[in-house]
């Protein structure tokens, strides 16, 4: 936690400063280099994930890297069905670029409940 929390703290202060000076800038290069800088706590924050993974014990990988893999599909899946209902015209009014910047924190929220589905199924036995 101690490598994640700042991560993900960097990450929610540089989106911020991303919303707020973007429109306020005239720059392509600025507004790419601001784009782009919340980047550097997402990698911080998938390299702790990893690390934390390396060091723990066969059990805890095996739920973990399990919560992962549910995170990864769900997303996947569901950002999928959201973009073909997008395109066949079923959903109006959701922009595009909204719908790209939910699907890491909803990656995360999946995984954070899918490993608590997995610890409370393997409590239960």
């Amino acid at each position: 936690m101690w490598r994640f929390v700042p991560a993900m703290a960097g990450y929610c202060a540089l989106i911020g400063l991303y919303g707020w000076l973007v429109p306020r800038t005239d720059s392509v290069a600025l507004r790419t280099l601001l784009a782009l800088l919340p980047m550097l706590p997402v990698v911080l924050a998938m390299r702790a994930m990893a690390l934390v993974i390396r060091e723990q014990d066969e059990l805890e990988r095996q739920i973990d890297l399990q919560a992962l893999s549910v995170a990864a599909v769900l997303t996947s899946c569901g950002f999928l069905s959201f973009g073909l209902l997008l395109s066949a015209g079923v959903l109006d009014g959701v922009p595009a670029a909204l719908v790209a910047l939910l699907v890491l924190p909803c990656f995360f929220w999946i995984f954070g409940l899918a490993k608590l589905v997995l610890v409370l199924r393997l409590r239960r036995r």
